[in-house]
């Protein structure tokens, strides 16, 4: 009797076990159906990917850029993707597509056999200097084509041309010497030249230097008839200190590990710099500098100008001076600009008179208090 029981057990686990095996037999079936419905097998995904949604072009770059979609393989069947353009750029003005986007969507048609999407944004050339966006989103999908869930935007910055440029002279003041000690003796001349040793065996700031092929010279010196008197206690010249006690903690230098320093001129002191040799046909002579003011009393007749000098004469770039309230120093001529004291700021500047010549800086100042640091100059031609 009990063995019939256990074997009668036995027969009933048996019939369960079967009974869930076909269960999810046709669980399976049925759920295979349902994806192959949702997906079938002649529909590819498409979609942007993230590691290429992002480039930076500039405007005169006239072959434009192929926006990259990624299709999981070749189509058995042809198929469309639609891109909305959202833009602060204007289309038909600062760029234009292929295929037409001017509708503000764009259709791309893959055809049968292809595993490729051919769309371009061509940037076009403005007289406005500024930099644009333009963003892509793949926002549908037909045919034989599905969207990826995995897609992103498609964002193009167009940078303007006038940033494309070839820097043909530069200097950021590393190879000049720092002094020993963080001074200059400014003699009373007009010349003024490195003081190698001050008679104590201290080096003091070089404020002139002679290219060695590299970074651009420099010479230093007052303006004749506004000579600065003999100074023991200048700060002036190519320095590599950013703490000085008692006078400035900047931080750190634009570039690298020296700058230009510049203080109580007791007078109008000019730097020149090498001449640079501009070719033919240059359309744009860039110029580019940065500048750090520490924050002093600054008055409305500090003077700090940049020129462009050539054999016509000198062409101002650049015009700093003082507002009178607060007395700090702006980037304006009238001292009603922006505020430009403790921190770096970088200044681009155009060129009208496209010819060979020579950056010139001049400074005019009756403090010790009233520090100026230049540093990173680059000269840009196109």
């Amino acid at each position: 009797m009990d063995t019939i029981k256990i074997a009668k057990s036995k027969y009933d686990h048996l019939g369960l076990l079967v009974a869930v095996l076909l269960f999810l037999v046709v669980f399976i079936s049925c759920d295979n159906d349902d994806v192959n419905e949702v997906f079938p097998k002649n529909q590819f995904f498409a979609a942007i990917p993230l590691s290429a949604s992002t480039v930076e072009i500039f405007e005169d770059e006239s072959d434009g850029v192929f926006v990259p979609v990624s299709i999981g393989n070749t189509l058995t069947e042809s198929g469309t993707l639609t891109f909305e353009i959202s833009s602060g750029a204007v289309y038909g003005q600062d760029y234009t597509t292929v295929p037409d986007g001017s509708s503000g969507s764009i259709e791309v048609s893959v055809s049968t056999g292809q595993n490729t999407v051919s769309l371009q944004i061509i940037p076009l050339k403005t007289e406005a200097v500024d930099t644009k966006t333009v963003t892509l989103n793949l926002t549908e999908a037909s045919g034989g084509l599905l969207l990826g869930t995995e897609t992103v935007p498609y964002t193009l910055t167009i940078a303007d041309q006038t940033l494309n440029l070839e820097t043909i002279a530069y200097t950021s003041f590393e190879e000049p010497l720092a002094g020993t000690i963080n001074n200059y003796a400014a003699q009373d001349g007009v010349e003024q030249i490195n003081v190698l040793d001050d008679g104590e065996g201290n080096r003091l700031n070089a404020v002139d230097y002679v290219s060695v092929g590299g970074e651009m010279g420099f010479d230093m010196s007052y303006i004749p008839g506004e000579e600065g008197g003999e100074d023991d206690g200048l700060f002036f010249g190519v320095t590599n200190v950013v703490n000085e006690p008692d006078e400035w903690n900047i931080g750190f230098f634009k570039d690298s590990a020296q700058a230009y320093v510049t203080s109580d001129a007791d007078g109008l002191a000019e730097i020149v710099f090498d001449e640079v040799t501009i070719p033919a046909g240059v359309e744009f002579l860039k110029i580019r500098l940065s500048t750090y003011f520490v924050d002093a009393s600054w008055e409305t007749s500090d003077e700090f100008d940049v020129f462009w000098r050539t054999a016509d004469g000198d062409e101002l770039l650049l015009s700093f001076r003082s507002n009178e309230v607060d007395e700090l120093m702006t980037d304006a001529p009238d001292g009603t600009g922006n505020i430009i004291i403790d921190d770096w700021f970088t200044f681009d500047a155009f060129v009208s008179n496209i010819k060979t010549g020579s950056l010139v800086i001049q400074i005019g100042t009756n403090s010790g208090s009233e520090l100026a640091f230049i540093d990173a100059i680059e000269i840009g031609i196109k």
